[in-house]
């Protein structure tokens, strides 16, 4: 009887674990997470994100606190995400190459612009590339956008960064419109909506649009890190509809005034006479799939690479490709859903 005893304690215990796991969710499972950790710059090229943020679509969509972490340029910014401190930023198409090839685990998930920056000059006549020999020009710093639109466009010109031009380097826009006034630079390549500042309010000229310089160049998009995306793949799918929302709401001529509010609240030292003149010659833009944006990209990736920009871990020089640093396929899930978030934000 003891025997039986102890037997029949046993397939109880063996029934009860059986039990156990079979409750348990079958297939990878998604930890919660707390806030989302949201990278950012001062330009209206991240416009679709002010929006998000203005009016509460993170929290009532996805149901987070968005962490919102604003970045002066590119470069600092993608260092952060490096660090592990950020989980989605909006960001130049430039500074993620040289964190993704050095190790940086993150996914292109999403265009938020085009273009949309320009070469603005005080003090002197622009004539064409050749009446900036022996100019200083503010920009940001090595490895954003703009950076890599003019060291491109100057020696496409015959003009030898360093030699026949001195770049200024500046965190921010806010030291370049302080260099420009005090005549401490003869010029500075700014995003929007700083060069619509630089000439309503500072007295400078559009010299050239870096749609001139560089024709489709990519600009601005949405890198979201693998960690993310691996873990909280619905979250990441629908944060790209939201942006496509976002996106199709700024360039909607009956939401302007709306926009034009959010971007005086959020682009700080920004009037209503600047932010009217919204978009400049920024194009919104969400689509990961555009060919003309793919190419870009690629030539963005070989200008890096002939920069010696993108260097691996062991400091070796890489090429990276559109096609090993864009998920679109995020995009296309995030596409089916745009119907039903418009439902839940009460949009036609």
């Amino acid at each position: 009887m003891k025997r039986w005893g102890v037997l029949l304690v046993a397939v109880i215990c063996v029934a009860a674990v059986a039990a156990y796991f079979a409750l348990q969710p079958t297939g990878p499972t998604q930890p919660e997470l707390g806030k989302l950790r949201i990278g950012c710059q001062p330009s209206w090229h991240h416009i679709a994100f002010y929006v998000m943020l203005d009016k509460g679509w993170i929290q009532k969509v996805l149901g987070l606190e968005p962490e919102v972490h604003p970045f002066e340029s590119g470069p600092s910014e993608m260092d952060a995400m490096l660090a592990g401190q950020l989980d989605i930023a909006y960001v130049g198409a430039a500074p993620p190459l040289p964190r993704i090839a050095k190790g940086l685990k993150a996914k292109i998930v999403a265009v938020a612009n085009t273009e949309g920056s320009s070469l603005v000059v005080e003090g002197f006549d622009y004539t064409g590339p050749q009446s900036l020999k022996g100019k200083r020009i503010s920009c940001y710093p090595p490895g954003s956008v703009q950076y890599t639109v003019l060291v491109k466009w100057l020696k496409e010109n015959g003009l030898e960064p360093g030699k026949d031009v001195e770049i200024v380097v500046h965190q921010g826009p806010g030291d370049q419109h302080a260099a420009l006034v005090s005549g401490a630079v003869d010029a500075a390549i700014f995003p929007d909506p700083h060069p619509s500042k630089a000439v309503l309010e500072e007295g400078a000229k559009i010299a050239v649009n870096t749609s001139q310089m560089w024709p489709h160049h990519p600009c601005c998009l949405v890198v979201a890190t693998e960690d993310l995306i691996t873990k909280h793949k619905d979250l990441v799918v629908k944060f790209i509809a939201l942006h496509i929302v976002a996106s199709q709401y700024v360039i909607d001529p009956s939401n302007r005034e709306e926009v034009v509010r959010i971007i005086m609240k959020y682009v700080p030292g920004i009037s209503r006479k600047v932010a009217e003149t919204f978009p400049f010659t920024t194009n919104i833009s969400p689509d990961p799939t555009n060919r003309l944006w793919l190419e870009g990209l690629d030539k963005m990736c070989e200008a890096l690479y002939e920069l010696g920009m993108t260097k691996d871990a062991q400091g070796k020089v890489v090429k990276l490709r559109a096609s090993e640093i864009v998920d679109a396929t995020l995009y296309e899930e995030a596409l089916k859903l745009i119907p039903q978030i418009k439902a839940e934000l009460g949009l036609s």
